[in-house]
């Protein structure tokens, strides 16, 4: 995998830690394994590239399908949501950036406490 740029990598932490910091206001357990989702957007050959080799990456993989006028793919993977296992995550995120020619497009997954994610039937 690519070495990712320093500071890009430090500004993408510090994002990741302010989404932290939020989730955890808001009730976050984040030793909670839960699905985590990562988009990438780029050209569908190479978006289908990472498609064909999400697994041995370490992810299930969705459809690659054009949104809003552009080709994007979302992968899954299970994991808590602590701040070194978010911060190894966005550096291989970076590091499929780099390696598939394609952009990253951030992470994302629900907030969840012990009885998995919050919501009005399971509040923080």
């Amino acid at each position: 995998m690519s070495n990712v740029d320093p500071d890009y990598l430090a500004q993408e932490w510090a994002t990741d830690d302010e989404i932290l910091e939020s989730m955890a206001a808001g009730g976050d357990l984040a030793r909670v394994v839960r699905e985590i989702n990562v988009q990438f957007v780029g050209a569908v050959a190479n978006l289908n590239k990472l498609k064909n080799d999400a697994k041995k990456l370490g992810f299930r993989s969705a459809l690659v399908e054009k949104y809003e006028g552009e080709w994007q793919i979302e992968l899954q993977i299970d994991a808590d949501t602590r701040q070194e296992t978010i911060r190894e995550l966005t550096r291989k995120c970076l590091e499929i950036e780099q390696d598939y020619d394609i952009d990253h497009d951030g992470w994302g997954c629900f907030a969840c406490n012990e009885n998995g994610p919050i919501s009005d039937e399971n509040p923080a």
